[in-house]
C-alpha cells in the first residue's frame, strides 16, 4: 500500500472498515504502550495519527511524491494580501524610497553614507522573504480555523477534529441513574491475555510508510458516550419497616400498681421549681435563593408627609444610648419639614421592610448644586432626650433605701419615658437593696445615672427603636461558656449572609474576680465553677456594689469579656413582615446556622449598621458584628 507521507504535512487515519496488514519491516511500526494510568489495550475505535507541518515556499520535488491532490487557493485566500513566493509590489515601492534623502535631511547633520549602508540591509531583507517565511511558517489546517470558521478544507485528507462541529447528543440528564465506575473494565483490559487485532480503514488512497518513526499506535481504554448522572442521586430516603433494633428503645416500665386505695399520691413536689426555658427563637427560612422587595418609607410625623430620602443609615452599639441615623434628603420643602427650629428638634418616621423607626433630626448640612437642592441630615432616637445637653443635669445622694430598679424609675418621673427592668428570671439582670447614701451623684442627667447603676452590676441599656424606653439586661445573658447549650434570641441562616468578615482579639483569660463596694456594701469573690480561682483578674470596686447578687453579676461580666475572642461581622438580609431573623439588636444572642450543624456557632450582638440606599429594588443590608469564642 504506497503513500508518501511529506514531512511538512499531516495525515488522520480513520481506522473504521478495511483490514491493515502490518509490512514486514519491524520498524515500521512503532507501538506506544501508555503508562499504567492508561489501560494498555482498548475494546473500541483506535486512532492512527502521523503529524506533519507544510512551510510556506513553493513545494520542492519532494511534493511530486505525494498523492494528496493540493486544490489552488480561493479568490478569498487572495484577499489576504499575502504573497509566500515573492515580495509584492507594494514592498519594492518602500525599498525604492530607501534610497535617496530629501534635502532637509541634511539640515540635521546626518550621515547619509552610514544610512545608506542601513537601507542597503533593508533592501537585503526584503529579496529574503522566502527563507524568512519559511521558519514563521503556519499550518494550513490552523490558519482555516482561525480567518474563515465555517471553511472546509478542499484537501482529501480529513480536516482536524477542531475544523468539525461537535454536536452534543445528550439533551438531558440522567436523573434516576447511578454513577458510572469504569474500574472494573478498566482492570479487565489491564489484566488480559487475549490478542488483539488491529483494521486499518483508509478512504483517502493507498498508504505507504517512509519513516519507521513516523508512525504511532496508542491503545487505552474509551469511555462510550453516556448522559451524565448526578452525584446527589446517591443520597437515598427509603420508607421501610422499622428494624428490630428500634425494638430496644421501649420504656421498661413493670406493671403497673394502683394508688387510688391511698390519698397520699407518691409524686414528689420540687422544692425549687425551675424556671421553664425561654421560647426557642424563630427558626429562619433555608431557602436557595431569598426574594425580597424592600421597602423604604420615610415620613415626617407632624403633618405625615412622605419624604424623600436617599442613603439612609441607621445604627446602634451595645453601650450607646439611643438608635442613629443619617440621610440624604431632596428639596427646600422636605428640609422645611424637618430642619430644627425654635420649637426644638423635629421628629420623622423610618420604616425599612416593616420595621419601624422614629428619630429627631439634630442637624442638616446643605450640599446645593444646581439644579439638585440636596440636603444631608442626620438625627438619634428620642431616648436622646433623656441625656445632656436635652435634658438637665443635677446633684443628688439618696436618703432613705431603695432598690436599684426602683432608683432607675425615679431619675424618669414625670418624663414621658419610661424603663423596662425584667427581674424574675435567671436571665434577668438583677434588683439589689441600695442602702441609703450609698447611691451619689453630682451633675448628671437622667440617662447618665440609670447607666451608672445599670453597668454597676454588668448590664447594658437597650433603646427602643420607636418608643421612648429603654429594657435592661445583662451584657451577657448567658456566659461564653455555656453558649454551646443555650437558647439564642435569633437564628441566621448561612445563606442570608452575603458577606463576612473576622478580626482576632486576643486577652488574657482570668477565672475568678474580686468585686467590692467601697463606703458600703459586700465583698465577693466571684470564681468560674470547677477553676480553683488561679488566675484572677484586677480587683473591680464600685459605690453600688452594695448587695451579694448586684457582686456577683458584675463578676460573671468581667469574667465572660476576658479571654480571647473573634469579633465577625456579617452582612445580613432583613427579609420583609417580620420574618425570622428579623433585626438583630445588640445583647442579643445569635446562633448562625450552616447546612452542616458541626460548624454552627454562637455570637453576642455588639452593633448593627442598617444600609438602605432607596425603597424598591434597593438592596438592604443590616451589617451586624458579632463576639463570639476563638
Amino acid at each position: 500500500m504506497p503513500y508518501v507521507v511529506e514531512q511538512w504535512d499531516s495525515v488522520d487515519l480513520n481506522l473504521d472498515t478495511a483490514p491493515y496488514a502490518i509490512p514486514y519491516d519491524p520498524l515500521a511500526l512503532v507501538l506506544d504502550l501508555a503508562d499504567d494510568t492508561v489501560p494498555a489495550f482498548p475494546w473500541e475505535r483506535p486512532s492512527l495519527t502521523v503529524e506533519y507541518c507544510a512551510p510556506l515556499q513553493r513545494a520542492g520535488s519532494l511534493a511530486l511524491l505525494c498523492n494528496l491532490t493540493i486544490t489552488p487557493a480561493t479568490a478569498a485566500d487572495d484577499r489576504r494580501g499575502l504573497g509566500w513566493i515573492r515580495a509584492i509590489q507594494k514592498d519594492l515601492q518602500v525599498g525604492g524610497r530607501f534610497q535617496s534623502s530629501e534635502h532637509q535631511d541634511s539640515v540635521h547633520v546626518s550621515t547619509w553614507a552610514t544610512g545608506v549602508c542601513n537601507q542597503a540591509e533593508r533592501v537585503a531583507r526584503w529579496a529574503q522573504t522566502v527563507p524568512r517565511d519559511r521558519n514563521h511558517a503556519v499550518s494550513w489546517g490552523r490558519a482555516f480555523a482561525i480567518d474563515r470558521p465555517g471553511y472546509i478544507s478542499s484537501w482529501i485528507m480529513k480536516t482536524p477534529a477542531r475544523d468539525a462541529t461537535k454536536g452534543m447528543p445528550w439533551y438531558s440528564v440522567n436523573l434516576t441513574g447511578t454513577v458510572y465506575d469504569d474500574s472494573a473494565a478498566i482492570a479487565a483490559l489491564r489484566q488480559t491475555d487475549t490478542a488483539t487485532t488491529v483494521t486499518l480503514a483508509t478512504h483517502s488512497g493507498p498508504i505507504d510508510v517512509l519513516d519507521p518513526l513516523a508512525l504511532e499506535f496508542r491503545f487505552g481504554f474509551v469511555a462510550a458516550a453516556r448522559p451524565i448522572v448526578p452525584h446527589d442521586v446517591s443520597k437515598r430516603i427509603t420508607a421501610r419497616q422499622a428494624s428490630e433494633r428500634d425494638s430496644r428503645h421501649r420504656f421498661p416500665w413493670g406493671a403497673g400498681q394502683s394508688i387510688w386505695h391511698d390519698y397520699n399520691l407518691p409524686y414528689p413536689v420540687e422544692p425549687n421549681p425551675v424556671d421553664p426555658p425561654p421560647d426557642p427563637a424563630d427558626p429562619p427560612e433555608i431557602k436557595t435563593v431569598y426574594l425580597i422587595m424592600n421597602t423604604l418609607q420615610i415620613t415626617d410625623v407632624a403633618t405625615g408627609t412622605p419624604l424623600q430620602v436617599q442613603g439612609v443609615s441607621v445604627g446602634l452599639d451595645i453601650d450607646s444610648l439611643s438608635w442613629k441615623f443619617s440621610g440624604t434628603l431632596y428639596g427646600q420643602g422636605s428640609l422645611a419639614l424637618v430642619a430644627p427650629g425654635a420649637g426644638g428638634m423635629k421628629d420623622i418616621s423610618v420604616t425599612i421592610n416593616g420595621h419601624a423607626w422614629v428619630f429627631s433630626i439634630e442637624r442638616y448640612t446643605s450640599d446645593e448644586k444646581f439644579p439638585t437642592e440636596k440636603f444631608t441630615i442626620s438625627g438619634v432616637s428620642r431616648t436622646q432626650y433623656m441625656a445632656a445637653p436635652f435634658a438637665p443635669t443635677r446633684s443628688y445622694s439618696n436618703s432613705i433605701a431603695t432598690t436599684a430598679a426602683q432608683a432607675a424609675n425615679a431619675e424618669l418621673d414625670n418624663t414621658g419615658f419610661t424603663l423596662t427592668w425584667p427581674t424574675g428570671g435567671n436571665l434577668d439582670l438583677p434588683d439589689w437593696p441600695i442602702p441609703a447614701g450609698a447611691l451619689s451623684y453630682r451633675d448628671k442627667s437622667p440617662a447618665q445615672v440609670i447607666a451608672q447603676i445599670v453597668t454597676a452590676a454588668g448590664g447594658i441599656m437597650v433603646p427602643g427603636m420607636a418608643a421612648d424606653s429603654w429594657t435592661i439586661q445583662p451584657r451577657y445573658k448567658v456566659l461564653p461558656w455555656d453558649w454551646g447549650t443555650a437558647t439564642p434570641d435569633a437564628a441566621i441562616y448561612i445563606g442570608m449572609v452575603r458577606s463576612r468578615s473576622a478580626q482576632y482579639e486576643p486577652a488574657p483569660a482570668f477565672n475568678a474576680c474580686y468585686v467590692s463596694g467601697i463606703s458600703q456594701g459586700e465583698a465577693v469573690d466571684v470564681q468560674r465553677d470547677g477553676s480553683g480561682g488561679t488566675d484572677p483578674m484586677p480587683d473591680i470596686y464600685d459605690d453600688l456594689i452594695t448587695d451579694s447578687q448586684s457582686a456577683i453579676s458584675r463578676g460573671k461580666a468581667e469574667l465572660a469579656g476576658s479571654g480571647n475572642k473573634v469579633v465577625e461581622t456579617l452582612s445580613v438580609i432583613i427579609p420583609e413582615n417580620g420574618a425570622a431573623p428579623g433585626i438583630l439588636v445588640p445583647g442579643m444572642l445569635v446562633k448562625v446556622i450552616h447546612d452542616d450543624s458541626q460548624l454552627d456557632y454562637m455570637g453576642l450582638v455588639l452593633a448593627n449598621q442598617i444600609s438602605a440606599q432607596r425603597a424598591g429594588g434597593a438592596a438592604v443590608y443590616q451589617s451586624v458584628t458579632l463576639e463570639r469564642n476563638a
